[in-house]
């Protein structure tokens, strides 16, 4: 299924645009909860959002892609229809269990996630449940807009929620309300509401089959297809989700939430954002290479978003590097000062992280269970035993930050070497150059050499910006010369 090229280009800045809109919008609730509550409450919010996300994950099945990938591969409006009732009956199944299991055990989830047993808490918990509710059908719907490529409904349905958020934010700090973690809570609740009543009114506009065509489920067959590859999904989805949900409770038990804030600062500045970024491409680049089967076509496909991330991502960390206090002290307070420890590390993570999603989307596009489950939970078992030996050994932001460092640099090896075996047009070195000239100066400023006198240090800084901005072009050259 291939879109023409204007068609592609228009669907790839609106795409970009909800994506980026809708990024650009959580970061200003942060600012908000910021100047409001401080980095206590930017930690609890975090982590409500990361409960919310984690519910929402499992009730979904992984998210949006395996209802995105099952759109794309039938062509036929009567086919899409009955997916899509299918799917709808598995994701609204799960997601009432998942949501009623929250109701019932939300004082042993607030004992364990927030490391506390006020009543406050445990209130907006069930709160977050609500809203899991809500984020759950509006999940579904933001997939079934993307299966159909209808990227300007996609688009407004991303963005409408999180708008009222911030208005509601905002204003809690402009009035100077008492912190009440309940509002927190309800904030997650508009946000998500808003989002499945334009998901909503964006399906009603989307294509129906034709009069008379029979409606239905899908078949036994494809209905178990499609349950085993969500499944796999789900648990591959799930293990990030819940390793983030479990570091960051160790992190509130170990060192309370002020910490908590100051690291998820960081954290949402690079790890976070970047994830939104890979989500506006994947919109466009899964469909594109689940509909590549020729090898040809795959390292096309493959390359061209390499290069175009690869040298997106190191322009986007080494600006944020260098200018990390006035971009804190924009996007948060003064107080959050001490993220730009967490910044300076995560973006070497990022980058990692970045050129692994392209190379790893391909275990996605070909449907391989077992090895998408396999990897991505020895990812997260990895990250789970660095930041617990890191927060136990050493718990300050830096030590925390290099412990996702390793476990990235890990499965970028793994995906790679997994395309290559995949596809025998992949070569190591059409990527490897590239990105050890984009990451060796960010290691190098991370550790920041204490030999070196001021005069130097400044010095070596330009080199490393230098030596970024040359690799990040570089990339953008190869991309231009992928043959197409």
């Amino acid at each position: 299924m291939r879109a023409r090229p204007a068609s592609l280009k228009s669907g790839i800045l609106i795409s970009t645009a909800g994506v980026f809109g809708s990024a650009f919008l959580w970061l200003l609730s942060f600012k908000a909860i910021a100047y409001w509550m401080g980095p206590e409450g930017v930690g609890l919010f975090s982590q409500l959002r990361q409960m919310a996300q984690a519910a929402t994950i499992g009730a979904t099945f992984g998210g949006t892609n395996s209802v995105v990938q099952g759109l794309a591969e039938r062509p036929k409006d009567d086919e899409k229809a009955r997916f899509r009732s299918s799917a709808a009956r598995f994701i609204g199944i799960t997601g009432l269990g998942v949501v009623a299991g929250m109701l019932l055990a939300a004082p042993q989830l607030t004992r364990f996630l927030l490391s506390s047993s006020a009543p406050e808490l445990v209130a907006t918990v069930r709160w977050v449940a609500l809203a899991v509710l809500l984020n759950v059908a509006g999940t579904y719907a933001i997939a079934v807009l993307n299966g159909y490529r209808s990227y300007a409904h996609l688009a407004l349905a991303q963005t409408a929620g999180p708008a009222a958020m911030v208005a509601l934010l905002a204003g809690a700090w402009i009035l100077r309300l008492p912190s009440d973690p309940r509002l927190l809570a309800g904030s997650f609740v508009l946000c998500f509401g808003l989002t499945y009543v334009f998901g909503l009114f964006g399906m009603s506009r989307l294509p129906r089959p034709a009069a008379g065509t029979p409606a239905g489920l899908l078949p036994r067959a494809q209905s178990r297809a499609f349950l085993r590859f969500a499944l796999s999904n789900l648990v591959a989805a799930l293990s990030t989700t819940v390793t983030l949900l479990l570091v960051r409770s160790w992190v509130i038990e170990m060192e309370g939430f002020a910490f908590a804030g100051l690291f998820d600062a960081g954290w949402t500045l690079t790890f976070n954002y970047a994830t939104l970024f890979l989500t506006a491409c994947s919109a466009i680049y899964l469909p594109l290479l689940t509909a590549a089967v020729e090898p040809a076509d795959q390292k096309v496909c493959m390359l061209k978003t390499a290069y175009l991330v690869l040298g997106a991502s190191i322009l986007g960390c080494y600006g944020m590097v260098f200018l990390k206090k006035p971009l804190i002290n924009l996007l948060y307070s003064p107080q959050f000062q001490e993220s730009g420890k967490v910044l300076a590390v995560l973006v070497i993570a990022v980058i990692f992280r970045g050129t692994s999603w392209v190379y790893g989307t391909m275990i996605l596009a070909t449907r391989n269970s077992r090895v998408l489950m396999i990897s991505d939970l020895t990812l997260n078992l990895l990250l789970l035993c660095t930041t617990r030996y890191a927060l136990e050994q050493q718990a300050s932001l830096q030590a925390l930050s290099w412990a996702f460092v390793l476990p990235n640099f890990l499965y970028l090896v793994f995906v790679v070497e997994y395309a290559c075996m995949r596809n025998k047009l992949m070569r190591r070195r059409q990527i490897w150059p590239l990105l050890t000239a984009g990451t060796l100066p960010l290691f190098y400023l991370a550790l920041e050499p204490v030999t070196l006198s001021w005069a130097h240090s400044g010095l070596a800084k330009w080199i490393c910006l230098a030596a970024g901005l040359s690799a990040s072009a570089a990339s953008f050259l190869a991309y231009k010369k992928v043959a197409p």
